[in-house]
Formats: structure tokens, C-alpha cells, sequence
């Protein structure tokens, strides 16, 4: 990673903490909502038809519209988080492996997580299966893109303002 002066160091800093911040409470809502449960997926995206007595509540199941509107944002946002974690992650000095590696998990736990409500909902409930699975994958690919841009930034000295650019 090149030598960046402090005030870049802070805000890169900020956003890679925000983004994590983030990805956690996304975690947590998911968690909030299925309990990381196959049945409570499932529940969630498809509904219940009773209530089972087992402390489940009566829901309807997503509609296809509902799913559209959810979808799109996350269609458009998750991808662009990626991106902006992956080029402050290029920058970093570490292993060409390293870094490939997150790459290309973190894209296919994007894709997984993208794509597993519409599969729950019209193909098999055995697609929960990779919701819960993408964020297993994307939650230690999160830690790289935090930890190590932050861990190589800080451990260099600060350059001068006109040395580098962002």
C-alpha cells in the first residue's frame, strides 16, 4: 500500500470500519429474522401456511414484487461495497493469492447471497443452504478487506501531501 498522509489514512480508515460496521448489522438482521435456522429461512422467504404451534407466527410469503424492490438495492449496492473494499484491498502489500482469493470469494458470496432468496422462493428450499453459507463466506472476506489494508497502511510512515493521491 503506499505511503499515505495521515488525513488519508483516517478517512480509508473510517470507511473500511463503516463497511464493517455495516456487513455486521446486516448479519444481524439476517440473524434477527432466521436465526441462521434452515426453517426460519425458509420461513421468512416463503411464509408459514399455519401457525405450528412451536412459536412460529402466521405470515404470508413474499411477494415477487417485494423481492424486486428488496433485491434491486442489493443488486446495486453489495457489488459496489465489494468493489470499493477489493481497490483499497489491491493497493495493500500483500500476496497476489491473498488477495485473488478474496476476490473471487467475495464475489461468489455475493452471488449466493444475491441470488438465494429468488432460488428459496421458486426453485427449493434447499437454497437456504447458500444464503446462510454466503455470509459465512463474505464475513471473513469483510475481515481482509478490513484488517489488512488497515494493518499495512498504519504500519508505514506518512507521506508528504504531493507524494501520492487517492
Amino acid at each position: 500500500m503506499p505511503a499515505f498522509t495521515l488525513s488519508k489514512k483516517i478517512f480509508i480508515t473510517f470507511f473500511l470500519i463503516a463497511m464493517g460496521t455495516a456487513f455486521f448489522f446486516s448479519c444481524l438482521n439476517s440473524y434477527d429474522r432466521t436465526h441462521f435456522s434452515l426453517k426460519q429461512t425458509v420461513h421468512h422467504y416463503k411464509g408459514s401456511e399455519e401457525n405450528h404451534g412451536d412459536g412460529e407466527e402466521f405470515s404470508y410469503p413474499m411477494l415477487y414484487k417485494e423481492v424486486i424492490e428488496v433485491m434491486h438495492v442489493h443488486a446495486f449496492m453489495i457489488p459496489l461495497i465489494i468493489f470499493v473494499m477489493s481497490r483499497i484491498l489491491s493497493m495493500a502489500r500483500a500476496g497476489e493469492g491473498i488477495k485473488i482469493t478474496i476476490y473471487v470469494s467475495a464475489f461468489i458470496g455475493t452471488i449466493m447471497n444475491l441470488s438465494a432468496p429468488y432460488l428459496i422462493i421458486y426453485a427449493s428450499e434447499i437454497f437456504t443452504i447458500s444464503l446462510i453459507a454466503s455470509y459465512i463466506i463474505l464475513g471473513p472476506c469483510f475481515i481482509v478487506f478490513m484488517t489488512l489494508p488497515i494493518c499495512k497502511m498504519w504500519s508505514m510512515k506518512p507521506a508528504e501531501e504531493s507524494d501520492y493521491w487517492l
